[in-house]
This record gives structure tokens, sequence and C-alpha cells, in this order.
């Protein structure tokens, strides 16, 4: 876990992809690649969505189910069925061999509409950008699709993460590409991210990103100290605390929130409908200074 400047609200673990999402996301290694795809695919399939997944035209079917799951009975019937799909975007454009924005938004807005005739609640798409190399095409190519293909996710139920890997794209084209996309991935599965902030009033805030669990569980306690300690330098603030970010909260981490709360002032939760629940069964209720806000809007004092 780190201060990480880059986890805005804009960061979110793979596994909070939603239809409407349009997301960046940055590999280091072959390891890192596969595992974000495998979380991706794996929590489209549970989801209901069809799955596409762009990849490098040499990437065979058999690869691709052993890399995610070779035992998995789900993945395969998923694979059977044509809920999992293996494509690559030469596939995609084919029979066209030149590339234009247009012509992939459109072939994508016909997929996703495919898919919801078919029977899926929406389609969502893992575009590992090797395709750039593969076609040949320039980074203001790029950028150019980046920036306009709004237009797939505005009322469309189609997510997408772009991949990119950091050892095949020139920085300031990473960086364009991190600034275009409205959403983050955080970037390594199982891992914990904290931004620590102030909120418009001035108060302490931090926003804990990723999984909260036994693996993190010493990098999670270091975050909440970090701002519980920051909260001891403002005179009589409320501590805002944003969990909406972590796929996973686990019972020690929660009680531990929980504790360094009772023995403080004003603390402000931000948290799932799931975490809210978390929280109370291991005694929320029992902290008068403590306020739980859901993502969806509704605020309940404990």
């Amino acid at each position: 876990m780190a201060d990480h400047p880059g986890c805005d609200v804009r960061t979110i673990p793979v596994q909070r992809i939603r239809p409407g999402d349009h997301a960046f996301a940055a590999y280091r290694d072959e390891a890192a690649k596969w595992a974000l795809l495998g979380a991706f695919v794996h929590h489209g399939l549970a989801e209901g969505e069809k799955v596409l997944a762009l990849l490098d035209p040499a990437v065979t079917a058999d690869e691709l189910l052993d890399r995610l799951g070779p035992e998995s009975g789900n993945l395969r019937r998923a694979w059977g069925s044509g809920q999992l799909e293996l494509t690559s975007m030469r596939a995609l454009l084919h029979p066209h061999r030149r590339f234009t924005a247009a012509r992939q938004w459109q072939r994508l807005a016909e997929e996703s509409r495919l898919a919801v005739t078919q029977g899926y609640s929406a389609a969502r798409a893992y575009i590992d950008m090797v395709w750039v190399a593969d076609l040949g095409i320039e980074a203001a190519d790029v950028a150019a699709y980046e920036h306009g293909a709004r237009q797939l996710f505005t009322g469309h139920p189609y997510s997408e993460v772009c991949a990119y890997d950091v050892n095949a794209f020139a920085p300031e084209v990473l960086s364009a590409a991190h600034e275009l996309h409205p959403v983050h991935l955080l970037g390594d599965i199982g891992t914990l991210l904290a931004t620590h902030a102030a909120t418009d009033t001035g108060d302490p805030a931090v926003r804990l990103v990723g999984e909260a669990d036994i693996a993190t569980a010493e990098e999670f306690a270091a975050a909440l100290h970090t701002a519980f300690a920051r909260r001891e330098q403002h005179p009589a603030p409320r501590l805002h605390v944003d969990l909406t970010g972590l796929h996973f909260l686990g019972a020690g981490c929660a009680a531990l929130l929980l504790r360094l709360a009772s023995t403080a002032g004003a603390v402000d939760v931000v948290c799932t409908t799931i975490q809210d629940r978390i929280l109370r069964r291991l005694g929320a209720a029992g902290i008068p200074s403590l306020t739980l806000r859901t993502a969806h809007g509704e605020e309940r004092r404990c």
C-alpha cells in the first residue's frame, strides 16, 4: 500500500467496473496482465454480461482458458455458450484492413447491441492495446479514438478496459491516455492504495481503494492511523473515510476502523450497502460520533 497521488475518485479496482465505464489500465508484465484480465472476465460473467477479450492475434483459445482458470467449469461453460469470446482488433474490423476510430466505434456498438439481443445484461470488452502495433497505428490516432469514444458509453449497456503495456508505449502516450479515460483501474490485483486529502471545508479525508483483508491489514491500519493523526491536528474537525473504492472489506479491518472511531471525535464513513451492513453488525450503532453514509446518498447516524 502507498499514498498514491494518482489514486483519485476516478480510481477503482477492476471488480468495480460497471456498464458505462471506460477505464484505463496499465500493466508491466505478463502476470499482471493476465491477473487483471482474469478478474475482469470472471466478474463480468458473474454479472451476466457478455465478455469480449480483444487480445494479441497470436493468443489462442486454449491459452486464454488455461491462463484464466484451467479448472473453472464456469469459464468453460461461458466459452461454450458464447458468453466469453476471444477476438482481436484486426478480427473485429475485418474485412476492413484500415483502422478508423469511427469504424471501431461502430463495431463495438454493434457488439454491445448484439449482446443485449442475445439475452445478456450488458457487454464488456477488455482491449489489450497491443493492437496499436499490430495495425501500425500512430499514437495520435489512438488518442483520437480514446477522446471520441464517449458515445459508446452514454446510454449503452457497455463497459471497456483499455490495457496498456507500459513497456510498449512512450510515457507521454501513457500520460495522455490516463487523462482521457474517466475511470482508472488499480493496477495490481489484491493490493491497497490510500489517498490522504482534505474536504472543501478543510477536514481531513482518506480514500481507500482495493482490498482490505488479512494480506493488507497492516497497510490498512497504517492508512487509518495516519488519517486519525491528521485529524488531531485540526480544531474539532470531522474525519472523512471513504471505503467505496474497496472491493473487499474484511471483518478485521472493519473492526479496527470502529475501534479507532470509538476513541475519536466525529467520523464520517462513506461506504457501500454491504460495507454498511458489516460495520453495523460489528457494533457501529454503539458509536454516537460515527456517521455512516451509503454510496447512493442515504445518510444514517449510528
